[in-house]
């Protein structure tokens, strides 16, 4: 098979040519099954078909189109151009491009070639720009890629080019689809393979306005794994492979599959609303991407609700106290000055215990006049971690901090950690209750999974977090507040209660 073929060669090129070099440049291979199954995603069935390759490394995903090509009989004249300047993989490229012109030829395709020795994103400039017109004979029908993976600074040249999607340090690889995006003839079809971190986040928001207001995504593929992907090649990122067509027209449903691994062995496959993925409604257009059938149900629960936190009277913040900031500021034991400084370790089954008997980090922090900007009002908050490690069971993990428990009448808060306070007012009881209720259920904890592959617990994204009414919020709260119990469990089976018709059956979105 042409992929194998190619794909031989490729493995060979990686023995030669260390990983670490190939990090640096964020090369990763991609492996054969995942190379036809992008391929197989094209649906382009005319005679004459224009294909870019924007980084094509060894040339596999091009004989991953070539080989779906080979298998169907409408199309027989291909032109493919093809992106690559790593002098080192040139040469394979060229040798490989000559094997599938040689295979397609000898069954009765026509096929030219060009193979770009260029920067794509410096080489399109003038184009994405407005300073050069293409016309639609050179724009493409498939564009097809596993865009290079590397942060690169604001500053860098591919950065200023693509200025009008940036913001903060970007990716390289969202320059990649944002190009690919403006470079495809109407109703063309770009496959890639890419991070999953640009469905959601500030730094991607510029990015998926373009992005989504310029093509309709039509499939996305998940992998379980995030080790066993590229083949040995240890990405850390979650990835996708993602489809989408350059229209406007609107998109009622986006099929959803996935797999464990790069083997391609799909577990879950299922047509999903479009709203339910992409939400086209809000300022952040995020993406959310179930891969279970609980998943979309989560979702068409969580999405009916019409509030957020913001909108709620309430916040999600970053604590102000970084420790290595305030040297001169915090202390081990109290003295006649210090209040309480929380950390993560303050957490003990849902609640703020302080202090701790043993702790490797200082409980204290100066009260003073020099403290002023890093201490809060001792007011009734819901902590939120910031950070939580891979191996943990919950990504959104929160403590109730009760004023009254503390004589202090500041506390000071570390920056690892988020708290939720309320924007005017003290925050009551049954509402700190409520808050706890849906923030510690497996419904916003499966709901931020979906919506953030990150191990961190960003504040734009939870403070877009959909919840129900107020007075839901304070009915929840004076529920737990019955139970005597703050498990999840007790949690999920409130939130069961007020919303599902037939508790983890059907979903009552009225």
């Amino acid at each position: 098979m042409l992929v194998n073929q190619i794909y031989d060669k490729t493995i060979d090129y990686g023995k030669r040519v260390g990983k670490n070099i190939r990090k640096k440049i964020g090369q990763f291979f991609t492996p054969p099954s995942i190379a036809k199954f992008m391929g197989s995603l094209m649906e382009y069935n005319q005679s004459s078909i224009r294909i870019l390759d924007t980084g094509a490394g060894t040339g596999i995903l091009a004989g991953g189109l070539c080989q779906i090509i080979l298998e169907q009989n409408t199309i027989t004249h291909i032109h493919i151009d093809l992106y690559e300047n790593d002098e080192n993989v040139l040469p394979l490229l060229r040798e490989n491009m000559e094997l599938i012109r040689t295979v397609l030829e000898q069954n009765g395709k026509t096929i030219t070639y060009t193979i770009y020795d260029q920067n794509f994103i410096l080489s399109n400039d003038d184009f994405w720009n407005g300073r050069e017109e293409k016309s639609e004979e050179e724009l493409y029908n498939v564009i097809i890629s596993n865009p290079p993976y590397k942060k690169i600074a604001k500053a860098e040249p591919e950065s200023v080019v693509m200025s009008s999607v940036v913001h903060g340090q970007p990716n390289i690889y969202f320059l990649f689809m944002a190009m690919a995006a403006k470079l495809l003839k109407p109703n063309g079809e770009m496959i890639f393979i890419t991070p999953r971190s640009f469905t959601s986040g500030l730094y991607f928001r510029k990015f998926r306005e373009y992005f989504l207001n310029t093509v309709r995504i039509t499939n996305i593929h998940l992998f379980h794994s995030r080790l066993d992907v590229f083949d040995g090649d240890k990405v850390l990122q979650e990835a996708i492979v993602l489809r989408a067509i350059k229209t406007t027209e609107i998109t009622d449903t986006i099929t959803i599959s996935a797999s464990e691994n790069m083997y391609m062995r799909e577990n879950f496959i299922q047509q999903v609303p479009y709203g339910t993925v992409v939400d086209m409604d809000s300022d952040n257009l995020f993406m959310l991407i179930p891969s279970t059938i609980e998943e979309i149900e989560l979702l068409t629960l969580v999405n009916s609700w019409e509030y957020n936190l913001i909108s709620l009277g309430f916040r999600l913040k970053t604590g102000p106290v970084v420790d290595f900031r305030a040297l001169d500021l915090i202390k081990e034991v109290p003295e006649e000055n210090t209040v309480p400084l929380l950390w993560a370790n303050h957490f003990i089954n849902n609640r703020i215990s302080f202090p701790v008997p043993v702790s490797k980090n200082p409980q204290y922090i100066v009260d003073t006049e020099e403290s002023q900007s890093v201490l809060l009002d001792s007011k009734n908050y819901l902590l939120v971690k910031r950070f939580t490690s891979k191996e943990e069971r919950r990504r959104v993990q929160c403590s109730l901090y009760f004023a009254d428990d503390f004589i202090n009448a500041k506390v000071g808060i570390e920056n690892h950690l988020n708290y939720i306070t309320k924007l005017e007012g003290e925050m009551t009881k049954e509402e700190m209750y409520g808050l706890f209720v849906l923030f510690n259920s497996s419904y916003i904890d499966t709901y931020y999974r979906i919506l953030n592959g990150s191990t961190q617990v960003n504040a734009t994204e939870v403070n877009a977090i959909p919840l129900p009414s107020l007075k839901d919020i304070k009915r929840m709260g004076k529920r737990i507040l019955e139970t005597n119990s703050i498990t999840t469990e007790t949690c999920d089976t409130i939130i069961e209660e007020l919303f599902l018709v037939n508790p983890r059956q059907g979903i009552n979105t009225g």
